[in-house]
């Protein structure tokens, strides 16, 4: 659009550390050199009130918008994206340009101290960008896809999608029957059923954080539906959960499967992701179990 091109104040995604209600960069992850495009001056300054999906929400005036720069939320991270969305814009105050009056439901939006949030989810792989002769939602597209953030990683891998074909392929060609072997012997291993569970935190901000656990079936057999469950030990509260339903008593969360995530193949994964609050310290979780087996911490 005509107001980003006029721009060339080039700085990192993430925020400064210690702003209040500001995300700040994981120490784990890659280095940025994705472009902050400042806000024009003609920018309203307005209040999220709703959050629709990843790239929807309401705004307190009334009106519904579109975030301009980010495509359509993939079905896979949908639910992620949504989580995303409210975490970082849902009460918050935000910035709109109001941009081409003939675009009425569509328009750029920065944060409060200047991040234009459709740069910032589209570096962190939560949804893709729309932009692509743009310079840095390109470059913000390819960090997180190299990084395997977001929809990038497991169990999503992107959704690629390639090229269909109605053509049926042609058959084989035919050839004489190969003799039949001599029969053999086999024996089948009795199921073992075995897990095991990486913790990583994803986001951080000031009081609140997100996190995935990523489920691998080591066992020999694979698992059809399944519950998660772990520890707090530092009084952490779980407020958002997606590709899976979740509820908390006390310190010990439990995490069950959805009807799209409920079968993990013998070497597969899945990830849990969640959206949890914290006090001070945020100590990762204990007592990793999935239907009541113990799962080995990677």
């Amino acid at each position: 659009m005509s107001s980003r091109s006029a721009i060339s104040a080039v700085a990192a995604i993430f925020l400064a550390t210690g702003c209040t209600g500001s995300p700040a960069p994981v120490t784990s992850a890659p280095p940025t050199t994705h472009r902050l495009i400042a806000p024009p001056t003609i920018a309203n300054t307005l209040t999220v009130h709703g959050v629709e999906d990843g790239r929807t929400v309401l705004l307190s005036d009334g009106t519904r918008i579109r975030v301009a720069g980010l495509a359509a939320p993939e079905e896979c991270w949908a639910g992620a994206a949504t989580a995303f969305a409210k975490a970082f814009l849902l009460d918050k105050p935000v910035k709109v340009d109001p941009g081409d009056p003939a675009i009425v439901d569509e328009a750029p939006l920065w944060l409060d101290d200047g991040t234009e949030y459709a740069l910032l989810a589209v570096s962190q792989g939560v949804l893709r960008g729309d932009s692509p002769h743009d310079p840095a939602f390109r470059d913000a597209e390819a960090a997180a896809t190299k990084a395997g953030l977001g929809l990038w990683g497991a169990p999503c891998r992107g959704q690629a999608k390639g090229p269909t074909s109605t053509t049926p392929p042609p058959p084989p060609p035919t050839a004489a029957p190969a003799p039949k072997p001599a029969p053999t012997t086999t024996t089948t291993p009795a199921p073992v059923f075995g897990c095991a569970v990486n913790y990583r935190v994803t986001y951080r901000w000031n009081g609140g954080y997100n996190a995935d656990v990523t489920i691998t079936n080591t066992g020999n057999t694979p698992i059809s539906g399944w519950t998660l469950r772990w520890t707090f030990t530092r009084g952490q509260i779980m407020t958002d959960i997606w590709n899976a339903t979740g509820q908390q008593s006390g310190s010990n969360v439990t995490a069950t499967n959805v009807s799209y995530s409920a079968n993990i193949p013998v070497g597969g994964t899945q990830v849990v992701g969640y959206t949890g609050n914290h006090r001070a310290e945020n100590p990762d979780p204990i007592g990793f179990s999935l239907n009541n087996h113990p799962c080995q911490i990677r």
